[in-house]
């Protein structure tokens, strides 16, 4: 097996330590009403990443680990957190200069302080309406259905 770079580890302890789950690569937060589904991707064309934030409405299918790409909202960590885009860009693309000890820090707290409060609040359809109300999916993919039941006053 494979040594796991920084992003990749960074990554695992983030998941672990907020209590997500871990399959097949992805870490997954089972609600009640929303999974939240976390995935590291790797660019294709050099040694850069991509976090995936998937957001699965458990009314709409059954599926107890979907795939990231396959939630009713998916979104790229820079879209979820615009503000942070450069930063982000830049422990992500592990081509950029930079010591792993460090790399490692500055992400574990981006994650910490600015990922982990979004999927708090986007672990329920109230919390996903506000989002979507505040404009932070703006970014966002949101399939048809889950439109539908955003939309509801339910």
């Amino acid at each position: 097996m494979r040594e796991r770079n920084v992003a990749q580890r960074a990554f695992d302890e983030f998941g672990r330590d907020a209590g997500f789950e871990k399959k097949s690569g992805s870490w997954y937060r089972l609600g009640k009403e929303v999974t939240v589904v976390l995935n590291l991707q790797k660019s294709q064309y050099g040694p850069r990443y991509y976090l995936n934030v998937g957001f699965w409405f458990c009314e709409l299918g059954d599926t107890r680990y979907p795939k990231d790409n396959m939630c009713h909202i998916v979104v790229r960590l820079e879209g979820l957190l615009p503000a942070a885009d450069e930063q982000i860009q830049k422990l992500l693309d592990l081509g950029r200069e930079m010591i792993d000890e460090q790399r490692m820090l500055e992400l574990r707290t981006l994650l910490n302080k600015e990922l982990l409060p979004l999927i708090e609040r986007g672990s329920s359809i109230a919390g996903l309406r506000q989002m979507l109300a505040d404009g932070m999916l703006e970014h966002a993919g949101i399939r048809g259905p889950a439109q539908l039941l955003l939309a509801s006053t339910r």
